[in-house]
């Protein structure tokens, strides 16, 4: 009986050189400026993050006059940006954290969102099918 040897793995080690406490991890999304360019909404928050948004994604930016979307103000929690029909003919609120990755990751309602669509969709594989599918059985030929 002839039996196979496991062959020697070399394992390189490597000198950690910052610890977790010196990295920046961010803790709340305030927006500090915004820009726009023909293609996109670029939202500087004030963590430094710049989150460059397509106005394709928004209709009524995208179809807007450009001196029209520079008439935005910054609501005062700083998390949305409002137009203000009076002042342009854009009527629109967007709310950062919508924009930051799905049901708002990042965000103190990520939690509380993503538990509530997990008991939709579990209620939705619990529930008994009350529907008939239309496939019809065959007969038998005699």
């Amino acid at each position: 009986m002839v039996t196979a040897s496991k062959p020697k793995v070399s394992v390189k080690t490597f000198k950690v050189r910052y610890s977790l406490r010196e990295y920046t991890f961010p803790k709340e999304v305030k927006i500090a400026s915004v820009r726009f360019d023909e293609t996109y909404m670029h939202v500087t928050l004030t963590d430094e993050r710049i989150i460059s948004i397509p106005l394709k994604w928004i209709p009524s930016l995208y179809h807007a006059k450009p001196a029209d979307r520079e008439k935005y103000k910054i609501n005062q929690t700083k998390r949305m940006l409002v137009w203000d029909p009076a002042q342009c003919e854009i009527n629109e609120e967007i709310r950062i954290e919508d924009y930051l990755g799905p049901m708002n990751a990042g965000t103190e309602n990520y939690s509380k969102n993503r538990h509530e669509v997990n008991d939709i969709a579990k209620m939705v594989r619990d529930k008994k099918p009350t529907y008939k599918t239309g496939k019809k059985k065959k007969s038998k030929r005699v």
